[in-house]
């Protein structure tokens, strides 16, 4: 959902935004007016609790209960996003161990803060201590405007906090990028391998090499965090391996899921290794200083490109921090563990080559599925499943945070987690229930073929008894088409949508465990 409607409550006059998000329908509410009015109901799409520090200049610990109590007791009851700011405060420098002892306690306040975001549900914090420490906090905040005027927010803090507002409202709404498939020579490092030998490539504590440094610790960030990485490079993989194995850097070749170094194209390459993981061209970027190699790529395989400048390695860096597709606001477990999950499932596409039967490399798989059902603590996942999942979703309605919590209470919302041989896949299918049909079935792509989208599907037609489904047709999910004729439901209705009623069990592979968590 696109946000128009915004709504700023703050400790200090809030009219200055104007100027700033002219795109956006801004109301303000009184001054000082923050607790109130998160007890109270915000017909706007989005609140900005906007706080200067002098909000908990009294006490952190007891404002900082205060304003999360409320703010758990906001979202209860609206369906609103939040956005909230960190807080800066200046300290005089009577006696140093005093004055570090007050940073270290405004440093602790703002922590407290960022893990709201994963406290309360569709709130975003913006990171304006970050903001003081990046451009001076001089610059961002006139003491004599916050005394004289309640306004402390210099025009240059306003407009940096309102293209910060935009970034998050971004993230709010925009997917997340999936997969960074990057070059290696004068990208990962400093220099070409081919030509300079490994003794003149650059990636070390000295200018230039230590910015290629900084830049390859981002993407290990950035693969921590759940985008998976891709290495292509035109090279002798025997040395590109060398520079892997005998330099000292961030990225190790594990950090990618997958890697092609040969001559072929790029995006040949990068075609083939889509497919062996499963994954489409939406959410792929591409990263390299070639001019050649981005045209190449932009015309074969229409991803956006980002080109690397080998004579400017500190702009690289920048540019790869200000692309927000790459940001988001969670990190679930799943997604902390995304290379691995898919370096398994290559395990998986190995051990099914060498067996002879679609059966014997199920049973050979030893699969359990844990179900659980209305799991508050699943929330996060769940709304994440719901709105990223394409190609096996056969109704792909999107619900938000709230409306899963309201599913919970009115119906039944379950979600499978699985888990064989080969390691720990995550929660990875969700089946919503409401008024005894089928409202949503998803499953994650990479777990699919294996029978296990059949049992999720005979365990909850043994739970809920005559229920009717619904096939919704989308340009993403025609391999779901025929999911519900073949699996023991009778087609009742096909104009638009496909309608069914459940007629007979789905066939099993007995192998695979299903464990029930009431």
């Amino acid at each position: 959902m696109n946000i128009h409607s915004i709504a700023f409550v703050s400790n200090t006059i809030t009219k200055p935004f104007e100027r700033f998000l002219k795109e956006y329908s801004l109301t303000h509410f009184p001054l000082d007016t923050i607790i109130d009015t998160l007890y109270a109901k915000v017909e706007e799409e989005l609140l900005i609790l906007l706080l200067d520090e002098s909000f908990f200049s009294e006490n952190y610990d007891e404002s900082f209960l205060l304003l999360k109590n409320a703010l758990l007791h906001f979202r209860v009851s609206n369906s609103a996003k939040i956005i909230i700011n960190t807080v800066n405060e200046e300290f005089n420098e009577i006696f140093i161990p005093y004055h570090v002892s007050k940073e270290l306690a405004l440093l602790t306040l703002n922590q407290k803060i960022a893990s709201l975001q994963n406290e309360v549900a569709d709130l975003a914090v913006l990171d304006f201590y970050a903001l003081c420490k990046e451009h001076g906090s001089k610059n961002l905040i006139s003491q004599r405007n916050r005394y004289l005027f309640q306004t402390p927010f210099t025009k240059m803090a306003t407009e940096l906090l309102s293209a910060k507002i935009r970034e998050l409202i971004s993230l709010f709404h925009t997917p997340r990028i999936k997969a960074i498939a990057v070059d290696a020579d004068n990208t990962l490092w400093g220099g070409i391998v081919g030509e300079d030998g490994i003794s003149g490539i650059k990636i070390d504590n000295n200018y230039p090499g230590i910015i290629y440094k900084k830049f390859q610790n981002y993407l290990l960030e950035l693969k921590n965090s759940g985008i998976i990485l891709i290495l292509l490079s035109k090279n002798d993989e025997s040395a590109v391996q060398e520079v892997f194995s005998k330099k000292n850097m961030p990225l190790k070749l594990d950090d990618f899921v997958l890697t092609a170094i040969n001559w072929n194209s790029k995006s040949e390459n990068l075609s083939a290794i889509l497919k062996e993981l499963s994954l489409t061209k939406t959410g792929i970027i591409f990263i390299d200083d070639s001019s050649a190699e981005i045209e190449e790529m932009n015309q074969r395989m229409q991803i956006e490109c980002f080109k690397m400048n080998p004579s400017n390695p500190l702009e690289n860096l920048e540019t790869l921090k200000n692309i927000t597709a790459l940001k988001t606001l969670h990190v679930s477990d799943e997604d902390s563990k995304k290379t691995a999950l898919y370096k398994d499932e290559k395990e998986r596409s190995t051990l099914s080559s060498t067996l002879q039967s679609k059966d014997d490399f199920i049973t050979s798989l030893k699969i359990e599925i844990s179900v659980t059902c209305n799991n508050i603590h699943h929330l996060e996942r769940i709304t994440q499943l719901t709105n990223k999942t394409n190609q096996f979703n056969l109704t792909t309605k999107r619900y938000e945070f709230h409306e899963i919590k309201e599913l919970m209470q009115e119906g039944f919302v379950y979600d499978f987690s699985v888990n064989d041989k080969f390691g720990d896949m995550g929660l990875v299918g969700v089946v919503i229930i409401k008024d005894n049909a089928i409202d949503s079935f998803l499953m994650s792509c990479r777990i699919l073929g294996r029978g296990i989208e059949e049992c999720v599907l005979e365990f909850i037609t043994r739970r809920h008894q005559n229920l009717s489904a619904t096939y919704f047709k989308t340009e993403k999910n025609s391999l779901v088409e025929e999911f519900y004729d073949k699996n023991g439901f009778e087609l009742t209705q096909a104009q638009g949508s496909k309608h069914y009623k459940f007629r007979n069990f789905a066939d099993i592979n007995e192998s695979i465990k299903v464990n029930y968590e009431s």
